[in-house]
């Protein structure tokens, strides 16, 4: 199956673009686009573009990331965005709803891969 090619990879990859385009400006955007969308999209992007490496340096086109590898990937976003990073900078700031999105993320990846299965 599709990953990078895949129309919702590009469709989301493109909303990330205009999103990360608007916030360069000096546009104002709602608080929930400019606190959360990235969050939103960033587990889906990430996983499915390491899907497209793998598949790539493996040389195998069937190969799809399992539920507790995208899971992990929740965590460990979660872990550096939320824990680590707030730490070691006050520019960022931990937020239990950033959690949530990037959940939300990993099972809109999860559910996307799996319908085709």
């Amino acid at each position: 199956m599709k990953t990078i090619t895949h129309p919702y990879f590009i469709v989301s990859a493109l909303i990330y673009l205009v999103y990360y385009g608007l916030k360069q400006t000096d546009i104002q955007l709602p608080i929930f686009i400019s606190n959360y969308l990235a969050d939103l999209l960033s587990v889906f992007l990430v996983n499915t573009f390491v899907l497209w490496c793998i598949r790539k340096v493996q040389k195998r086109p069937e190969y799809e990331l399992s539920t507790s590898m995208v899971f992990l990937s929740v965590v460990l976003f979660s872990v550096f965005f939320e824990i680590y990073l707030p730490n070691q900078n006050t520019k960022h700031v931990a937020d239990v709803w950033d959690i949530l999105c990037y959940l939300i993320s990993g099972i809109s990846y999860v559910l996307w891969r799996k319908r085709y299965f």
